[in-house]
Formats: C-alpha cells, structure tokens, sequence
C-alpha cells in the first residue's frame, strides 16, 4: 500500500495527502536526528515538505537532508514572515541558502491574520512583488497565503491576489473552536485553489490512543495535505501507516472524535496566535 496522493488545487503538482511538518523535527536535539526523520520520511513515500524561516533550523536542516535525495519527486514548501519587499529579499535569499535549492516549490506569506499585514504585503513596495520576481525568474514555483486565526478575515484575503494555495488549521480541536472547514476550504476550492491543513494533533495534545483517528478526520476532509509535525522516526512510522490505511471516518465515530475534540479545547486555545488582539476588518 502507499499513501493516497492528491493533486495541489490548480498548480498540477501531485503530492501525498500526509505532509511532513518541520517545526517539529526542527526542535531535535541533533542535526542528525532531524536529517534521519526527514530521510525516513522519504523513504516511506512522503513527498510534500514543510518548513519556514521562522521554525528555527527547519530550512537549514532540510536542506541537509536534501543533499543526499533525487529532488525531483518532492515538493518543498516554505513560508516568509516579512512584510516589505526589501526585507523579504534578505529573508527569501536566506531561505535558498539554507535549503540549498535553486528552485522552490511553493513561498508563502505566513501568518496573515492581521489587516496590517494584508495591506503591506499587497503594496507596490511589498513582500509580494519580490515573490513574483522570483517566479518570473523560475525560482519559485507557486505562491501560498497562511493564517491561523479568523477564518471569514481570511478568505477576504484569499479574494485580494490569486494564490496558488492556502494553509490553514483543519484539525478536529479547530472544528470544536474556530472552525476554518466549513469556511475557507469551499471559498478556495472555489477559486481553484490548493488547500493545506495544520494543527492535525492539536498543538501535539492529542493523545497518543486518539492519534490515528485525528489523522484520518483531517485526511477525510476535501484537503490536498495535511501536514503532521514529527520529530522521531516512530511518530513517522505510525503516521504513514495511518495514511498508507487510510479509509474516511464513519459518522458514528467522527461524532465520538470530535467529542474528544471539544474536551481538549481549553487546553489549546491559550496558545497565542489564537486569539490575536487585532482581528482582520470585518
């Protein structure tokens, strides 16, 4: 069996639906025990890679393990804190460095869930321009917006620029709390777009007997990826073993999932950037 691959909204790229996320496995200890889960990742099918400038060494780390793999068959998506165009060209110019790369797959704009931030990324002088300065060059491939926090501001900004994708939370905790599903999933697909889901195992509070299902519920949705932060070569395993099984949930035990979900609410929803102070115009 291999893990079911789906094609990325529009672009035409073909991915597997379980992506590998590296705030995770950017946290180990040692550069080689983030470079073995990346390698076994691989090895076991897993083809989309996520990483971003702000996880610390993700980019760099990956790209260690890049040196040694056949780049063709893997998608590599990273993400671009910075708002201005002058200070992402730094920011972009770090990320191929560490990763390495002459070509990415898919540069997002991360975290946008402020108006402030829309609006500079949007100027003339923006992040924005410099990221299709590089697609027009062949360096970056396609152009993604990220968001944690109010899905109705968000699709607003889905609606400002042609994305080629969107990466949002799509775990079943979200669905109990600050659902995105039912919100920016049908606005993009809408609009051709690719979907991404984080936040699968909640912030890691899912509990280890419940993993499996909070996996499949995320897989059962209308996503392209859902991306799982591992960081040792068992929670690797045990997520494409999942995947590689995969079979939607039944209704009785979605109902029994997000019963679980619901109870974890409290536990997740302090973290910051859930309840941001300023929300996007509504």
């Amino acid at each position: 069996m291999a893990i079911p691959k789906r094609i990325l909204g529009s672009t035409g790229a073909e991915v597997t639906a379980l992506g590998l996320g590296g705030v995770c496995w950017n946290l180990a200890d040692e550069d080689a025990q983030a470079v073995e889960v990346v390698h076994h990742a691989i090895d076991r099918g897993i083809t989309y890679l996520d990483v971003a400038s702000g996880y610390k060494d993700s980019e760099r780390r990956l790209g260690l393990a890049l040196k040694e793999r056949d780049r063709d068959q893997l998608f590599v998506a990273t993400k671009c804190i910075k708002r201005s165009g002058d200070d992402v060209k730094g920011e972009i110019a770090d990320s191929f460095a560490r990763l390495e790369l002459d070509v990415i797959d898919l540069m997002q704009l991360h975290a946008i869930d402020q108006e402030d931030d829309l609006s500079e990324v949007l100027r003339g002088d923006g992040a924005l321009r410099v990221i299709e300065e590089y697609r027009e060059a062949g360096k970056i491939r396609f152009v993604g917006l990220t968001g944690h926090t109010h899905p109705e501001g968000f699709v607003r900004a889905m609606g400002e620029y042609d994305f080629d994708t969107i990466l949002n939370p799509m775990g079943a905790v979200n669905r109990m709390w600050n659902d995105f599903s039912k919100i920016t999933l049908p606005a993009a697909r809408s609009r051709g777009m690719g979907v991404v889901g984080m936040k699968v195992m909640a912030y890691g509070q899912v509990p280890a007997d419940e993993r499996s299902s909070f996996l499949r519920y995320s897989m059962s949705l209308p996503l392209d990826v859902a991306i799982v932060g591992m960081d040792t070569v068992e929670q690797v395993e045990e997520n494409v073993r999942v995947a590689e099984s995969f079979v939607p949930l039944s209704p009785q035990e979605e109902e029994e999932l997000l019963a679980t979900a619901l109870e974890l609410v409290p536990t997740v929803k302090k973290e910051l950037w859930w309840l941001p102070e300023q929300r996007l115009a509504s």
